[in-house]
């Protein structure tokens, strides 16, 4: 039976715990500049708000092919042709694992796990990463514990990834509670449709690649915050006024 006091908290992965949207962006840089191509902010900005209009809708998880395709995006965006998007993609693949090897979580999140947990919240995480992905990193960086076990969601546990709010959803019903009582965190604004979807409270991120006027752009999050440690303070003030 439903704890009615049980109350949830969910997270994104890359760029709301761990800290390696940096990383990515690297990773294509150097990648693209191979190619004679000199990434700017400007340039990386106007990338990625094309993607997520491509991304914006639901996808069919489909792994590997996910990940190429968004690489493979980025290079046809930036004039590319067929066969070296296909190289630039396969490249950046091959460092995608390095990316979680070494991207460092954030150094607030030990503590505002802390604090959600003495509070009596349940903890999850709902990621388009990969399982492995998702397992490896919160183990290196010994944040497992503050988590509901059925509650980590990955690409590798839905038939649907975000925006789609199957995940969310399957974290939220393992912690025992409704998406009234809950909340869900993440930098992208498919994290933001997705717990729209899901009916939760959404609080964005600008800790990854985006700022808080893409974020209210392409989508409509309950609130934008810089920093775990706000996300945590604002949780904490809405549920006292519940």
């Amino acid at each position: 039976m439903e704890n009615p006091l049980t109350s949830a908290v969910i997270f994104d992965l890359d760029g709301t715990l761990i800290d390696s949207m940096r990383a990515f962006t690297e990773i294509v840089s150097s990648n693209l500049e191979k190619n004679g191509i000199i990434v700017t902010t400007e340039s990386m900005e106007t990338i990625g708000i094309r993607l997520l209009t491509k991304f914006q809708t639901p996808q069919i998880n489909s792994g590997f092919r996910l990940v190429f395709g968004v690489f493979w995006n980025i290079g046809r965006e930036l004039g590319l042709g067929r066969m070296k998007s296909l190289i630039f993609a396969f490249s950046c693949i091959n460092k995608v694992k390095s990316v979680y090897e070494n991207a460092p979580i954030f150094p607030d999140v030990k503590q505002s796990l802390s604090i959600l947990t003495n509070h009596g919240f349940q903890l999850g995480i709902c990621t388009n990463a990969s399982r492995k992905q998702l397992e490896e990193t919160i183990e290196k960086h010994d944040i497992k514990d503050f988590f509901h076990p059925r509650a980590l969601v990955s690409r590798d546990d839905v038939l649907r990834i975000k925006p789609d709010p199957e995940g969310l959803l399957l974290a939220i019903e393992a912690c025992s509670t409704s998406p009234q009582l809950s909340f869900f965190l993440g930098d992208m604004p498919v994290d933001i449709l997705a717990g729209n979807d899901a009916g939760v409270k959404t609080i964005g991120l600008t800790t990854g690649l985006v700022n808080e006027s893409i974020l209210h752009r392409y989508s409509t999050p309950s609130t934008v915050v810089d920093s775990l440690e706000q996300a945590t303070s604002w949780i904490l003030a809405s549920r006292n006024l519940e």
